[in-house]
């Protein structure tokens, strides 16, 4: 019986809809827009004749209207998918890192939806009665009537489990269908007994100040230059809390607000203290949302997710909170949790892209290909991503050949599929002055100044001759957007308390992240000062980009030990993620912290058992035997480590060899203050049962030169491959090691001395090349070793095709640009001064007339 439930629960989350933008939640888009214009006075205008809104002084209605929505200037608002009717929901983010979530109650008055109400997580909740001052607590806080409702629950369970033995047992229709009915009605008053204690039991909850009787409306007004402080990061804050009116429930909503202002910088034991002069259970969502976050700063998970489900009970309905609360267990190591709520959230039709991504990831994690392709295809239309972002996420490298899935994507396109949606227009609202709209799938964005509306599944309300997008001008901008909230997140998340909002999470992780592909290291070490692998519901992501940048900016001890750090942290034992054991192992790797990183490797192993960790921890063995065990010559630029009983003579003539190849490749790659580059010889058997398991790979660089010719005569035959390995090291130097992979691996064919090379025009058709945006996804992430094949000589031919447009200049100005911290497409927009996807179209109409092999 319970196999066949969970079924019909599944097909329910497959097939459920994604929710169409209702029409009171277009007409709160209407609304939202005109306030990011012009702010509360565009509200005030759309009151219903009922709202009690309506009662209070222009001047005060105006002021006590900003104060539910928050400062407009600079704010970003995004539509959230309603689970009320007649609600619509944004989650809201502030310059100086607040967020909420306001919702609009709206009534509808002759056809039109008109506001009734404006709510925000501070205030107490609807269902939630008048709380009781302190001296009056109620007896259900005691005990006296809760237990009532446990052998209710009790009868009901052991009647399930009865009747569900009894039902298969018996073949009487008429017995079975009785019995049914008394267990329905069990459960039924089990569930009712239990709500109802629940409802009442709400009652005890009390503000910091207990609200008097008022018979109009209460303003609140006076808390005005507190919300601006806070939201604007200007002013002073404590001042203005001090002097709020804190009658009628005002002293609450200030309170909580400066509970959030402490942690946010990191002051946890005011809050703690704060907070609990609210009694429990709390009627507020933001009460428990702050619980939930001191919980996290305690690193107790179990109370954090408790609070968060709380606070989701307490908010307006929308799929907010579910979906922050999702991807917070997940980054907690709660991943059964996590993909429970994705479901949920796919069950209610949420319109939020990241659920279907998310679902198709695990589905395809479990080798549900059919599934997985059916998420992604929703997903997809809701809002495409770039293909480099959808490569980069291991899960869909299974699916990436599937041909309906290469086509949908454009895996093999010049440049990104533009994907318009087909209801673009069809309910369109009217824009303020001077805004900006754009879609992408049914991903609506609207640009008001500085301010930001996005609304999924919006793209039926974008006004007619809204363009559409490809994923990259979305992508692009949203990396520029991150850069420049750089200074913003420097005054409020250099601590481990903004990780604990997440949405200020968000904001940061996507910042560092930024930053690291931009090479700012420096930049991402000081937005990173502060943080603690000792805080759990920090990423381990953002610890290793922390560590890259440490070793970056030349305070390697402090990597180290940061590593260390890591790989002894609650969070990561937790989380038993396999891939984050593997990633903390090769950091390790790449400070010869040998022994460390074993140990990582073996933790993983333990996970997900694999022939390629058994592989990886043999090369790191050999990789300590190496620096450790082996004899050692120099030249000017080479330290040669090789086998005891290798010839001294030998490792003599194979640095002479370097030493000449090093001054040829000069002018490929010119260097100056070459740093001294170690070359590791080892014997061949050695060579391809440790490192490679191949006979094709005659050589690696890692950061240093492995080669597999210990006792073997350096003959002509040989140099190409010692030409190969040096260029790796020389371009590694000349660019400050941030050239993306593609081109390390192009230009080092290019300049290794063979006689011919491969020409993937000679090779592919158009639909089978792979384009510049997505070599580094392939040759970094793919496990299909004939793709990984294919990009080698793509990138080898995109190198041919650069230097018959530009010449070695070209090359060069390249090599300038990755050293400035140049991203691939910035670097070709620079040095050809034209955007990559016409390059692309440039080089693929350049490569049909060159459908021959390259001599070099």
């Amino acid at each position: 019986m319970l196999p066949l439930v969970m079924h019909v629960l599944a097909l329910i989350v497959v097939l459920a809809d994604v929710q169409s933008v209702s029409d009171a939640e277009r007409a709160a888009v209407q609304i939202a827009a005109d306030y990011l214009s012009r702010g509360p006075a565009a509200v005030a205008e759309q009151l219903a004749v009922t709202s009690p809104l309506r009662k209070l002084a222009p001047a005060e209605q105006l002021a006590d209207l900003e104060v539910r929505l928050g400062p407009y200037r600079g704010a970003q608002w995004e539509l959230k998918t309603a689970t009320r009717k007649g609600f619509a929901v944004f989650a809201v983010t502030y310059p100086a890192g607040f967020e909420d979530h306001i919702a609009f109650d709206l009534v509808n008055e002759g056809g039109a939806f008109k506001v009734g109400d404006v709510r925000f997580l501070a205030l107490a909740a609807e269902n939630a009665a008048t709380p009781h001052p302190p001296s009056a607590p109620s007896p259900l806080v005691e005990g006296r009537r809760l237990p009532i409702a446990l052998p209710v629950v009790a009868a009901a369970l052991v009647a399930m489990l009865v009747t569900a033995t009894l039902i298969q047992a018996m073949r009487h229709k008429r017995v079975r269908a009785l019995i049914g009915v008394t267990v329905a009605m069990a459960i039924i008053g089990a569930v009712l007994i239990i709500g109802d204690v629940r409802l009442r039991s709400r009652k005890v909850n009390m503000a910091s100040v207990a609200p008097k009787a008022s018979a109009g409306p209460v303003s609140l007004a006076s808390l005005l230059p507190m919300r601006r402080a806070l939201c604007e990061g200007t002013g002073d804050v404590a001042a203005a809390y001090r002097s709020v009116d804190r009658t009628s429930g005002r002293g609450a909503i200030a309170d909580l607000w400066k509970i959030e202002a402490d942690l946010l910088q990191t002051s946890a034991a005011p809050a703690k203290s704060a907070l609990a002069n609210f009694r429990m259970p709390y009627d507020r969502p933001l009460a428990e949302l702050l619980r939930g976050r001191l919980a996290l700063l305690e690193n107790d998970a179990v109370t954090a997710a408790l609070a968060f489900e709380n606070a989701m009970q307490l908010s307006a309905g929308s799929d907010a909170l579910l979906f922050e609360n999702a991807e917070l267990l997940y980054s907690l190591g709660f991943e059964d949790r996590a993909k429970e709520y994705y479901e949920k959230l796919a069950a209610l039709g949420s319109r939020e892209a990241d659920v279907y991504y998310a679902l198709s990831a695990i589905a395809a994690e479990a080798m549900k290909d059919e599934d997985a392709e059916k998420y992604l295809r929703r997903a997809w239309a809701m809002r495409p991503v770039e293909r480099a972002q959808l490569m980069g996420t291991g899960s869909f490298w299974a699916m990436v050949r599937r041909p309906g899935v290469a086509q949908l994507i454009g895996f093999s396109a010049p440049s990104e599929r533009l994907v318009a949606s087909p209801n673009t227009g069809k309910r369109a609202i009217r824009l303020p002055a001077g805004a900006e709209s754009r879609t992408s799938g049914e991903y609506l964005q609207i640009a008001i100044g500085e301010q930001q509306l996005r609304i999924p599944g919006g793209a039926e309300l974008a006004p007619i001759g809204t363009p559409a997008v490809e994923a990259t001008v979305w992508a692009e901008a949203e990396r520029e957007r991150r850069l420049s909230d750089l200074q913003a997140l420097l005054a409020v998340g250099t601590n481990a308390a903004a990780y604990a909002q997440p949405a200020l999470r968000e904001r940061i992780s996507g910042t560092a992240e930024v930053l690291a592909t931009r090479n700012r290291w420096a930049d991402l070490v000081k937005l990173t000062e502060g943080l603690s692998p000792a805080a759990e519901h920090v990423p381990p992501s953002i610890f290793f980009l922390r560590s890259v940048g440490l070793q970056r900016v030349q305070r390697g001890p402090e990597a180290r030990q940061l590593l260390t750090q890591v790989a002894t942290s609650r969070v990561l034992q937790r989380r038993r993620d396999a891939n984050e054991l593997m990633q903390l192992a090769e950091l390790f790797s790449g400070h010869d912290l040998f022994d460390a990183s074993v140990k990582m490797y073996d933790r993983a192993a333990r996970i997900e058992p694999s022939t390629a960790i058994d592989d990886r921890v043999r090369q790191i063995r050999m990789n300590q035997r190496l620096a450790t065990s082996y004899s050692t010559r120099r030249t000017p630029h080479f330290e040669i480590h090789f086998p005891p009983d290798v010839s001294i003579a030998g490792a003599e003539r194979l640095g002479q060899i370097l030493e000449d190849e090093f001054r040829r490749l000069q002018s490929w790659i010119p260097v100056s203050n070459m740093p001294m580059v170690v070359v590791n010889v080892v014997w061949w058997q050695e060579f391809r049962s440790t490192y490679t398991g191949s006979d094709y790979i005659l050589g690696f660089y890692n950061g240093k030169i492995t080669l597999p010719f210990a006792g073997v005569d350096v003959r002509s035959e040989i140099i190409p491959i010692l030409a190969h390995e040096l260029a790796h090291a020389m371009i590694a130097h000349a660019t400050a090691d941030q050239a993306p992979r593609w081109f390390h691996e192009g230009f080092a064919q290019r300049v290794q001395g063979s006689r011919y090379s491969a020409n993937a025009f000679n090779m592919y058709d158009d639909d089978k090349l792979l384009p510049l945006a997505l070599l580094d996804a392939v040759l970094s992430g793919s496990p299909d070793p004939e793709m990984i094949g294919a990009a080698y000589i793509v990138s080898q031919t995109d190198i041919r095709f650069i230097e018959a447009k530009l010449g070695r200049s070209g090359l060069h100005k390249m090599l300038a640009a990755f050293r400035a911290g140049a991203t691939t497409e910035e670097a070709i927009r620079e040095v050809f001064r034209k955007p990559m996807p016409e390059v692309e179209r440039e080089l693929r109409e350049w490569g049909r007339s060159e459908r021959r092999v390259f001599e070099n």
